[in-house]
């Protein structure tokens, strides 16, 4: 008995592997393989066992989906800690200062009333035009806009002027030019906006309601306002 150590991983030497060929006819061999290894019973389903065609699409291993990481925003609380979008009348605040905006309020609002002057808005009821242009001035932003006071149930509103530098629900935080803000609630108050040369009159019950929700509120301009 040999008791030297082979390694099965060694090559065959070539005297064997010269003489190893494969078929030529390859379906021949692997069929007559078959029948001679085969039971009799299972002979007959070799033809159709190797016209079957397996289809390696169904296994494929599932791709996981690295959802993209959502931004961290503030939260509402975080943003009343933090002051913002917070105005007081200790604010830092100058009517020089706001002049500007008011320049890009009017071009926002030609924009918006697809006019290149103020001058060419409807000023009877009775025109085609008034409809639409009552709906697209309830529905604009009033931040930058220069209002006065013309009429109120608080006598002591009236006359109060200034450039609107906050709109919420239901009142204006308007900066006057002694540089003073005070809140303005929309509810009791008629009041001028002007626009360049012209001069509009609105009611301010009409606007109350959040900028972002009037934008897309559909108003009703035949109601004749209540003060």
């Amino acid at each position: 008995m040999d008791t030297k150590a082979h390694n099965v991983c060694t090559p065959l030497p070539f005297k064997i592997t010269n003489k190893a060929c494969t078929s030529e006819n390859r379906e021949k061999y692997l069929l007559k393989f078959l029948e001679q290894t085969l039971p009799q019973s299972d002979i007959k389903a070799i033809s159709d066992e190797l016209k079957r065609t397996f289809l390696f699409d169904k296994h494929r291993t599932k791709r996981i989906r690295h959802k993209p990481k959502k931004r961290k925003f503030l939260t509402t609380r975080k943003r009343i800690l933090l002051g913002i979008n917070k105005i007081t009348r200790n604010s830092a605040l100058k009517y020089v200062d706001m002049v500007p905006l008011n320049k890009m309020w009017l071009d926002y609002m030609k924009h918006m009333l697809d006019v290149k002057n103020f001058a060419a808005l409807p000023d009877n009821p009775i025109d085609v035009h008034w409809d639409n242009v009552s709906q697209k001035l309830l529905k604009a932003d009033f931040h930058g806009a220069i209002i006065t006071i013309s009429r109120s149930k608080c006598p002591s509103l009236v006359g109060i002027t200034g450039i609107i530098i906050q709109d919420t629900k239901g009142t204006f935080r308007v900066l006057g030019k002694d540089n003073i803000i005070r809140t303005i609630p929309k509810e009791v108050v008629v009041f001028d906006i002007y626009m360049e040369s012209t001069t509009l009159q609105l009611f301010g019950r009409e606007l109350c309601t959040r900028p972002a929700e009037r934008s897309v509120k559909k108003f009703k301009t035949t109601r004749i306002a209540d003060l």
